[in-house]
C-alpha cells in the first residue's frame, strides 16, 4: 500500500474526536455508470455525493484489512467508520469511480471474478487496470471463477462441494499469478447467495466471506457471511444511506440464524439477541418492503415470519430497534434464497 494511503488508514484508526466501540458498516456498489442495469448502479455525480457526505460527516473510510484486524482484536475504530467495496470488476470502477477514489484519497477493494477477466470481455476490467489500481492502494479479492450461482446447484453433495472448492482455489490462484501473493483470503458470494454447506467450504479454505444483505460488522458478525449495505440503485439515497451509515449491528447469538435457502415459502425465523439492555423493544421489522409486525418472545428472543407465500428466488427480512444511548438503530438481516422443494 502506498504511503499515503497507509498514513491516511493509520490516522482514521488512531485519531479521532471519540472513538466508539468497535464496528463498521460496508457499502457494496457494482457499476459506477450511466447506462448499466439500474438496481445495481450509481451515476459518477451521486458517487460523488457518497464520498463528500461520507468525508463531510464524520464517516471515515478504512481500508477493509484494518477493519476486520480491529473488530477481531476488539481494538477502537472511529465511529462511524466506513468501507467501500466493489463486486464483479465491472470497467466503469476503472474509468468512472476510481479518479474519484483518487481525488478523495479513499481506500477501496474490488471482489473480482477472474474468468470474465482472463476473457478479455469488453465491459470488464483487465488485468492491467486491476494492477494500476492495486498500486494506487486498492485491494482486489475472490468473488469465483465464473460468478455462477453456487448454491442453487442440485444435488449439493461432496461432488458439488469438491467442485465449489475447486473454483474458489483456481480464482485464488489467478488473483495471486497476476496480481501477487499477498491477495487476502477474502470470498464475496456470487449474488450474496450462500448456504451453511458453501461457508463450511470457506472455514475449511481459510477465507472470510463477505455476502450481500444489510447490517454492520462487529467481534461477534458471522466472517463466514459478512453484511453489507448496497449504495445502488433504490439505495444510493442519501436520506436512506444516511441512517444506515450510523446503524451498529444488532448483536444477535449467531446460533439463532438459520441457513438462508430454505424450501419454504413461508419462512420464520426466531433470532436471539446477547443483548438488549441499549435496544427498544419496538422494534421495526420488513418482509422485503413491507413492514411486518415481529413478536417478542420473552426479554431476549423475537420472531418474524413472511406473512404470505414468497416466490423463488432472494428475499431479506430487515429488522431495527431504535438506541436507548443515542440517535442511531441497530440493524439485523436476515436474507433467504426461496428454492424449490
Amino acid at each position: 500500500m502506498p504511503a499515503r494511503l497507509l498514513l491516511l488508514c493509520l490516522l482514521t484508526l488512531c485519531a479521532g474526536p471519540a472513538l466508539a466501540q468497535s464496528h463498521f458498516n460496508i457499502l457494496v456498489y457494482h457499476h459506477v455508470a450511466e447506462d448499466t442495469p439500474a438496481s445495481t448502479t450509481v451515476s459518477p455525480a451521486t458517487f460523488r455525493e457518497h464520498l463528500e457526505y461520507l468525508r463531510d460527516n464524520n464517516h471515515p473510510v478504512i481500508a477493509l484489512q484494518a477493519a476486520l484486524d480491529a473488530v477481531r482484536n476488539d481494538e477502537a475504530l472511529p465511529d462511524g467508520a466506513v468501507v467501500i467495496t466493489f463486486d464483479d470488476a465491472f470497467k466503469n470502477i476503472y474509468t468512472n469511480a476510481f479518479p474519484l477514489l483518487q481525488e478523495f484519497a479513499t481506500p477501496f477493494t474490488i471482489f473480482a471474478a477472474t474468468d470474465p477477466i482472463d476473457q478479455g470481455f469488453n465491459d470488464m476490467l483487465s488485468w492491467d487496470q486491476l494492477r494500476e489500481m492495486q498500486e494506487w492502494g486498492a485491494t482486489i479479492a475472490n468473488h469465483s471463477r465464473d460468478h455462477d450461482y453456487m448454491v442453487r446447484h442440485t444435488p449439493r453433495d461432496n461432488a458439488w462441494r469438491e467442485a465449489m472448492a475447486t473454483n474458489i482455489r483456481h480464482a485464488q490462484q489467478r488473483l495471486e499469478d497476476e496480481l501477487g501473493d499477498d491477495i487476502p483470503r477474502w470470498f464475496a458470494y456470487p449474488y450474496g447467495e450462500y448456504s451453511a454447506g458453501l461457508k463450511s467450504i470457506l472455514q475449511n479454505e481459510n477465507f472470510v466471506g463477505f455476502a450481500q444483505h444489510s447490517g454492520g460488522v462487529y467481534s461477534g458478525s458471522d466472517f463466514l457471511a459478512l453484511p453489507r449495505f448496497a449504495a445502488a440503485g433504490n439505495y444510493a439515497r442519501l436520506e436512506t444511506l444516511s441512517t444506515k451509515l450510523n446503524s451498529h449491528p444488532m448483536p444477535i447469538d449467531l446460533s439463532s440464524i438459520p441457513d438462508m435457502p430454505t424450501t419454504e415459502s413461508q419462512p420464520s425465523m426466531t433470532i436471539r439477541v446477547d443483548d438488549t439492555s441499549d435496544m427498544s423493544q419496538a422494534l421495526n421489522c420488513f418482509v422485503d418492503s413491507s413492514w411486518q409486525d415481529a413478536q417478542w418472545i420473552d426479554e431476549q428472543q423475537f420472531k418474524l415470519s413472511a406473512p404470505e407465500p414468497l416466490g423463488t428466488g432472494r428475499h431479506r427480512f430487515n429488522c431495527t430497534a431504535q438506541a436507548r444511548s443515542g440517535n442511531f438503530f441497530y440493524w439485523y438481516s436476515q436474507p433467504w434464497l426461496v428454492l424449490e422443494e
